[in-house]
């Protein structure tokens, strides 16, 4: 009985969990981020897991406790289109990052991204650069109009990022679908409920 315990206290410290936050610092393009609406949320998508957290005062997101894995990071915003981003936390809380994008494939990193200490290195931050007004991005993107559609009707509902709660936008996530160009299909498990009325709503801005 002794062995099993020796070797769980021996492995305890090789298991990592960090705090990310993914912030949205001001840029040409978004000059003010305090604009975006209440609606806005971050996901971190791994096999099996996913991950999400609200926009706050500050302009970021912020997760707990993120556990050993390799995420696809991404930022939902009404009005607004986001780099997705490559994040890995390894060993002794060892984080990358690295800029992708549809099509790529997954071994295939990007850009490398500056990760920062914060909260007196109990913690890292990744800046989530925005590429763009929606609309421009998704005409330059060619995003499918049946996903569009989708996203649009998330959106009149509070967003995409409507809370798990409601269904979780990103359950069922292909990654490896996703990073090879294919459409990803969001689940539809939400019920009913009205779409009229609910785009004023998600305009919200944070106070």
């Amino acid at each position: 009985m002794l062995l099993p315990l020796l070797l769980l206290l021996f492995l305890e410290p090789f298991v990592s969990a960090v705090d990310i936050y993914l912030s949205i610092p001001p840029s040409t393009l978004l000059p003010s981020p305090s604009i975006l609406p209440q609606s806005t949320k971050a996901y971190l998508t791994a096999y099996n897991l996913t991950l999400s957290a609200p926009l706050r005062r500050t302009n970021d997101f912020v997760f707990r406790n993120v556990p050993q894995a390799s995420y696809l990071c991404e930022v939902y915003a009404l009005d607004y289109a986001f780099m997705p981003v490559r994040l890995d936390i390894g060993y002794a809380e060892k984080v990358e990052a690295w800029q992708t994008f549809r099509g790529n494939e997954w071994d295939n990193r990007g850009e490398a991204l500056a990760v920062t200490p914060v909260e007196n290195g109990k913690a890292m931050k990744i800046d989530m650069r925005v590429v763009g007004p929606k609309e421009y991005y998704e005409a330059r993107s060619g995003l499918d109009p049946e996903l569009k559609k989708e996203m649009e009707e998330q959106q009149a509902k509070g967003g995409l990022a409507s809370g798990m709660a409601g269904g979780n936008p990103l359950e069922g996530f292909d990654m490896a679908g996703w990073m090879a160009g294919q459409t990803a299909k969001t689940s539809s498990s939400e019920g009913g409920g009205g779409s009229g009325g609910g785009s004023s709503g998600s305009k919200k801005r944070r106070g």
